[in-house]
């Protein structure tokens, strides 16, 4: 005995004082811990049983909602297909309530399947129903009974067998969440009446009423369905004697006279209604009853015994409710008793502890954080002897250190940020870019995957920045970087490269089609209106993708790729994405050519007009000559508009150009009215960027001015997007070049913002049909129908009309008929250089007016 005890004093010698107390502690808890497990398992497992009766419950009542629904349905549907058209649209209503019934069974089922196993009887009921539904989509009303008799037995007996089903499922349900075993006496004998009984009498009594109508319907009765109604008959009213006559003794006083009282009341109501059966049904000479009168009787019972289920399922539910509360206390007394104990022993530990080590472990604790780099860490003991006097000056030493390295990464922070980050946006930089461009290379190498980077541009920004202003500029370029910052993933870059230029890369992608998706993201992003300084702007926005390794292995390489891309995207439309392909090597190489060219033009006079007439369809008189530039290459030869135009608006050249065009084009029109011809407009097609700039009515009265060129001999021809963007200021300026008197045409109508309130407010002056409409008359009734309504439209409003792209004989005839105002297109001309539009309109105009003049 004496070794034993000295073994154990050393055992405990070599334990630290905290290792004492936990192995002590530890051995009193023991004991008090299983205890408490097996008590604590016991009370769970009562309270699982009585949350799966609930469980049980709440899927039963689902399912008495569906029987109550489907049992009018089949009266509904007997008394309709037996000639009663009055039920139609009570069916369509059921079968709502059926098919929301079913949904919130699905719901129901999905989630306790898992404990009660029933999705197999469940799927087995849908089945049958959407067989019912289908069978019901082949019959109609007021047809021969001898043709509908069979397919009717065959719905009341899918009905029925839904129903039984139905039935079948709550008994499936009763066992598996324990409803018939529950060892409470007064829930168990509240079950078995109301969710035992109670259904199948309900149905017994639907299965009666279903039968009923019909042979209300029809005022005649069958000897099989007398024999059925009194077989029904007589199983309702055993089933009502035997519940009325239930010798069971509950607990409960109040809740055994409660349900008695209810189940005579029930009891009353059906023998007064099978009283009602019998007379003027089952044993009538004449049936005289009307469908809807016994349906609505028969309900009255069904609603009765379902409001016996509706009163009584809430009190099962109530008594289940107060087990589950009464074993959660009795947990919840045998916790806080154990935890008493428990504490009680923790604070014997702690007290012990703390009043011994404390000031010890502190200056330990804090000394092994502030080595760890914490300097946050503080000591604080509440001491009045030398410990605590060390405690202070250890904090004040550490407060110095952490003010010292808080201002370190304050400036480093600063540096760092004006170093590689966008100074307007918080982006990264094109230095920051560059360098973790290199970093994700390095990894896309060495792990053998595939990268993307992605060259972004804001279409028209500049425009906006013209327009609008600089500081406007500004917040929308902050808000394209939010928008690009929240499309991106976690390993993803986005930097703004400078003005409207950014720049993303996407690492560890898998295929292209993953690119695709990000930049169609990107674009979808922007089609959200950005509200800037109170104006709501759509921006867009060109996308270039070039890819590891396949565009290259370098960063500059990608970079150059991308921006190729996104070039050939601007090039194509703006507001899409493009892949690099090699052709674009050789595409930029010649966009770069033809802007240099470009540029050169204007000083070498390499540009022309060509003019082209519009003619008046119903004087047969030249109305207008349209100006239309083109470029004459001294190498390339004739280069089409269509190339040279957007690059002009690009690189800023539009705004000479038109002002040449429209200077050009003014003294040509005087220049033939001096040569004795009779006078006719001259009209200019005006860009965007032109028309917004603030001097252009002055740069117009300045070209008129020095052509000596009347106003009303002009016609400036705009688009409906450029007289739509900012339309108070629009409409300003073109109240100024009306007061002068130059006229104003709206170009390409029809194809868009077609908004048709701009024609009520600005002063135009002609509609021109955009050539789309006019191509597939007069093959297209839609196109047809479209030239009409603008017609008819400008004539209401006095408005000048012109049909661009007249090419045949049957397309001019057409639009005379409709009394067109004007004609334009390859069927009178096509355009011209100035002398031989001069020519042609000498030498040909009175055979053409004789060719194409309609009285």
């Amino acid at each position: 005995m004496g070794g034993f005890h000295i073994s154990a004093v050393r055992i405990m010698n070599r334990l630290k004082y905290w290792q004492k107390f936990v192995l002590i502690g530890t051995l009193f808890l023991l004991p008090i811990v299983q205890t408490e497990y097996l008590l604590f398992s016991g009370i769970d497992k009562e309270i699982r049983f009585a949350k799966n009766e609930r469980m049980g419950i709440e899927y039963a009542n689902h399912i008495r909602n569906l029987l109550e629904a489907l049992q009018q349905h089949r009266g509904i549907v007997n008394a309709f297909l037996s000639g009663d058209a009055s039920f139609q649209e009570m069916i369509v209503r059921q079968q709502n309530e059926i098919e929301h019934s079913i949904i919130t069974i699905d719901k129901v089922d999905r989630e306790l399947d898992r404990q009660f196993h029933t999705t197999v009887h469940w799927s087995s009921i849908k089945r049958k129903w959407v067989q019912l539904k289908q069978n019901l989509q082949r019959l109609q009303p007021q047809e021969s009974f001898g043709l509908h008799s069979e397919l009717i037995q065959e719905s009341y007996q899918l009905h029925t067998s839904i129903v039984s089903n139905l039935l079948a499922l709550i008994g499936t349900i009763k066992d598996a969440s324990g409803l018939r075993i529950d060892p409470d006496h007064d829930s168990y004998y509240l079950m078995d009446v109301i969710i035992g009984k109670l259904p199948s009498v309900m149905e017994t009594v639907g299965q009666t009423r279903g039968i009923g109508v019909g042979v209300a319907a029809r005022r005649a009765i069958t000897e099989e369905e007398r024999t059925q109604l009194l077989i029904l008959s007589g199983m309702i009213r055993t089933f009502m004697k035997d519940l009325a006559d239930m010798p069971v003794v509950f607990e409960n006083t109040g809740l055994q006279d409660d349900l008695h009282t209810h189940i005579r009341e029930t009891a009353a109501e059906t023998n007064a209604f099978l009283d009602e059966l019998n007379e003027q049904i089952i044993h009538a000479a004449n049936i005289t009853i009307s469908p809807s009168e016994f349906f609505e009787r028969a309900t009255k019972v069904i609603d009765s015994g379902f409001r016996l289920y509706d009163a009584e399922s809430p009190v099962l539910d109530r008594l289940l409710q107060q087990r589950i509360h009464h074993l959660q206390a009795k947990k919840q007394y045998i916790a806080l008793f154990s935890c008493l104990i428990i504490l009680l022993l923790l604070y014997l530990f702690v007290t012990f502890h703390i009043s011994v080590l404390q000031t010890v472990l502190a200056l330990k604790k804090a000394a092994v954080r502030i080595v760890g780099g914490d300097l946050t860490t503080r000591v604080d003991i509440d001491s009045k002897d030398e410990l605590g006097h060390v405690s202070i000056a250890f904090n004040k030493m550490i407060e110095a250190f952490d003010s010292m390295i808080a201002e370190r990464a304050r400036h480093e922070k600063q540096i760092e940020q004006l170093a590689f980050f966008d100074a307007l946006t918080g982006l990264p930089n094109r230095v920051l870019f560059n360098e973790r461009l290199e970093h994700a290379l390095a990894a896309a190498e060495k792990n053998n995957h595939m990268l993307a980077v992605m060259f972004l541009d804001l279409d028209r920004f500049k425009h906006i920045n013209d327009t609008l202003g600089h500081e406007a500029g500004d917040v929308l370029l902050k808000t394209v970087a939010d928008r690009l910052t929240r499309c991106l993933r976690h390993d993803d870059l986005v930097s703004r490269m400078g003005g409207d230029e950014f720049m993303l890369f996407i690492p560890g992608i898998k295929s292209i089609g993953e690119v695709r998706v990000a930049a169609e993201s990107i674009i979808g992003r922007f089609a959200e209106p950005i509200v800037v300084n109170g104006h709501e702007l759509v921006v867009s926005v060109s996308i270039g993708i070039s890819l590891y390794p396949f565009d290259g292995n370098s960063r500059d390489g990608l970079i150059k790729s991308a921006d190729m891309a996104m070039y050939k995207a601007k090039g194509e439309g703006r507001n899409t994405f493009r892949i690099y392909d090699s052709s674009l090597h050789a595409m930029s190489t010649e966009r770069l050519r033809l802007e240099v060219n470009l540029r050169r033009a204007l000083e070498r006079g390499e540009f022309t007009i060509y003019y082209q007439p519009r003619i008046g369809l119903t004087g047969g008189t030249i109305a207008a000559m349209e100006a239309l530039v083109r470029w004459q290459h001294p190498e390339s030869g004739l280069v089409s508009p269509a190339e040279f135009i957007p690059l002009a608006e690009e690189i800023g050249l539009i705004v000479p150009l038109g002002e040449w065009i429209l200077e050009t084009a003014c003294r040509q029109n005087k220049r033939w009215q001096d040569d004795g011809m009779d006078p006719f407009r001259i009209s200019v097609n005006i860009s965007a960027v032109q028309f917004h700039r603030d001097e252009f009515v002055k740069v117009v009265q300045r070209a008129l001015q020095e052509a000596s060129l009347e106003p009303q001999w002009l016609e400036l021809e705009l688009t409906e997007s450029i007289v739509m963007n900012n339309a108070a200021k629009t409409i300003m300026k073109l109240r100024e070049l009306k007061e002068a008197g130059v006229h104003i045409s709206i170009d390409d109508f029809g194809t868009g913002f077609s908004s048709l309130s701009y024609l009520k407010y600005f002063p135009i002056d002609t509609l021109k049909i955009d050539r789309s409409f006019l191509q597939d008359v007069p093959d297209s009734p839609k196109d047809i129908a479209i030239i009409k309504t603008i017609i008819a439209l400008a004539r209401r409003l006095h408005l000048n009309v012109v049909a661009e792209g007249v090419e045949s004989r049957e397309q001019f005839l057409f639009l005379a008929a409709r009394k067109c105002s004007e004609g334009q297109g390859y069927f009178f001309s096509r355009p011209m250089p100035a002398s031989e539009a001069e020519q042609w309109i000498r030498d040909s105009s009175a055979e053409w007016c004789s060719k194409f003049y309609i009285p």
